[in-house]
């Protein structure tokens, strides 16, 4: 019977695992809006790098999320060294201010500047995670600089400490009671039993007290007024996780565990704990909140805590079973067996979810390669295949040892200790890899991710209404440029001559200029001088005048290049979210058809072993018959 309940519940394991895939699946295929992680430079003006005719008067930071004011610093310093005195630094938002998630402008006003560099240092704190973020960027009045760069900041040890330890205790929480169901029905030692026990409470208890710790250390760092962050949508979300923790505690003290009430009460706790975690996390960032992320993260690290929870506990039972015996060893082979389709469950919704949510932390290849972030999350990427393999390796040991119930003592499987130690430990690194990225920045700034289209490469041709435009600017960068119109009528006869031409350019900021009339070259050429403001897009508007007809005008998108020219990439900068995204629903797929594959083996497996009615005892039962025919 305790057999045949082992394989229902085998089974259940399965379904259950292919039901969160498809849910996966039907997350991966709909909307995602553009999210980010953390507070961001998503642009500034002046631009890094940009030379400007005139000096500005204010200067803007655009950050892809909401940020905490009092803890903002901005410094403008020139080429002496002479710190300008700065005013009414604000905040400026088109979008609702209280929401964590919109992108929002921080704009101080500078005094008058003489024309020279200036290097502009800021710092400022996330609104919805609490992480600092830095950097730097040069600009020039009438002069040309180099541009500051990017200036990734590095984890703080000591938050990337706690966020791990926080991870281990939801390990503990998650892990410890599934590893204690499979030693129960392995029929495992009290004390194996006792230590998973401890696991799960002790995991909980330990989470819930560090994410204090870890607050009161962001807060610390920060500088920030305590008081207004926990009691705005910051500590709405700290107190999610916050109670989830403690649910999980309960369930973890509770002594009736074979009950409903225990179930309810765990999945209630790992729900709140994983859900707060991730809108605290990366997933939560960059204009509005992204259910699609936040649900895949929650996932993710539910699906990752509880592998490697369980395969830990696991483990020091089995360390624990090398000094018990030939019983206790068999009673470890029986638990390891037993969560291989848990185990299973665990790994794809990881893989899925993990391919998935890298497409909001690394925007290029770039980014991947040239960052601390992005070589981490490779190094992270790179052990968890080494556990995978590992994991492979001690499933098919543990399946040619053997250790099925029915097996008796007398010949005990040989456990492979080591590799099974290896899988943990690595596992735990692995959690240690988590903690630092999600301590430090994502490799999404612009410096990292940008299109491939550079400036525009006139001259460019347009149609408008009987006349037929060329329009080209040279030099095309900021400062003073020249733009050469020709214009020809393509009736014959023309019905009235070209008697000016008008050329007005609007800049990237929107600033639109007066509306410049042009100097007749002859031969329907037309010349103007204008000053460029600033590099990136732009508009330009031709009106030919003629007499007796109506004025023909066309808007030309612009691109205007930059002094510095665009950043070198090692490899590419191109954006590759798009690609991540279908990546993610490509192994998806996989992943589905290989569950549904291996359910179809087992089922054939389990029917090979039973005669065509299903009946499992019908083996024994023409036996039976030929006895009773004897007697």
């Amino acid at each position: 019977m305790r057999g045949g309940a082992a394989v229902r519940a085998r089974s259940t394991v399965t379904r259950i695992g292919l039901a969160g895939l498809v849910a996966a699946l039907a997350v991966l295929v709909g909307p995602v809006p553009a999210a980010q992680a953390h507070a961001f430079l998503a642009g500034s003006s002046p631009a890094d790098g940009q030379v400007l005719v005139d000096p500005p008067a204010q200067v803007r930071l655009d950050f892809s999320e909401s940020v905490v004011l009092s803890a903002t610093r901005i410094d403008v310093v020139d080429a002496t060294g002479r710190h300008l005195d700065l005013a009414g630094l604000r905040i400026e938002s088109g979008a609702d201010a209280a929401d964590l998630e919109q992108p929002v402008e921080v704009v101080v006003d500078v005094p008058a500047m003489d024309h020279g560099a200036y290097r502009v240092s800021w710092s400022t704190l996330s609104s919805d995670d609490l992480h600092a973020t830095e950097g730097v960027l040069v600009f020039g009045v009438g002069q040309a600089v180099t541009a500051g760069g990017l200036d990734e900041p590095s984890p703080r040890p000591v938050e990337a400490t706690l966020r791990w330890l926080l991870l281990l205790g939801l390990s503990g929480a998650l892990g410890g009671p599934l590893a204690l169901r499979l030693l129960v029905r392995a029929d495992g030692s009290d004390r194996a039993a006792s230590f998973a026990r401890r696991a799960a409470s002790g995991g909980a208890v330990g989470g819930a007290v560090v994410a204090v710790l870890l607050l009161v250390d962001q807060l610390t760092a920060s500088g920030a007024d305590p008081v207004r962050l926990l009691g705005g949508d910051y500590g709405g979300r700290w107190a999610v996780r916050e109670v989830g923790l403690v649910v999980l505690a309960v369930s973890g003290l509770s002594r009736v565990r074979a009950s409903r009430r225990h179930a309810l009460l765990l999945a209630a706790g790992a729900t709140l704990a994983c859900l707060g975690t991730a809108v605290l996390g990366h997933s939560a960032g960059g204009g509005g909140l992204d259910l699609t992320r936040i649900a895949a993260s929650a996932a993710h690290l539910a699906a990752a805590t509880t592998w490697s929870g369980c395969l830990t506990v696991l483990t020091v039972a089995v360390v624990l079973s090398a000094r018990g015996g030939p019983a206790a060893r068999l009673v470890g082979s029986r638990a390891l067996r037993a969560f291989g389709p848990p185990a299973a469950v665990c790994v794809s919704v990881m893989v899925v979810t993990g391919v998935y949510l890298s497409s909001g932390v690394v925007g290029s290849v770039d980014a991947a390669l040239g960052t601390s972030y992005g070589r981490a999350l490779l190094l992270k990427v790179g052990l968890a295949a080494v556990v995978g393999a590992l994991a492979l390796v001690n499933t098919s040991r543990l399946h040619r040892a053997g250790g099925s119930r029915t097996q008796s003592t007398q010949s005990t499987p040989r456990l492979p200790r080591r590799t099974i130690l290896a899988e943990a430990v690595l596992g735990l690194v692995v959690l240690g890899l988590a903690a630092v990225l999600t301590s430090g920045q994502p490799a999404m700034e612009p410096q990292l991710v940008q299109s491939a289209n550079g400036p525009t490469d006139g001259p460019v041709v347009r149609q408008v209404v009987d006349l037929q435009e060329t329009l080209d600017i040279r030099p095309n960068r900021p400062g003073p440029n020249v733009v050469i119109v020709e214009v020809f009528d393509t009736r014959r006869p023309a019905p009235a001559p070209v008697r000016t031409v008008e050329v007005t350019v609007a800049a990237a900021d929107g600033t639109v200029g007066t509306p410049a009339p042009a100097e007749p070259l002859g031969n329907g050429r037309w010349s103007v001088n204008v000053t460029l403001a600033s590099a990136g897009s732009a508009q330009v508007q031709v009106v030919a005048h003629r007499d007796g007809l109506a004025d023909a005008a066309v808007d030309y998108p612009w691109s205007i290049g930059s002094l510095t020219g665009p950043p070198i990439a090692r490899v590419s900068t191109a954006p590759i979210r798009a690609q991540l995204r279908a990546a993610a629903l490509a192994v998806s797929l996989a992943v589905l058809l290989a569950w549904w594959a291996a359910l179809a083996v087992a089922e054939r497996r389990r029917s090979s072993r039973t005669d065509p009615t299903g009946d499992a005892a019908a083996s024994v039962l023409p036996d039976e018959r030929t006895i009773r025919g004897r007697t």
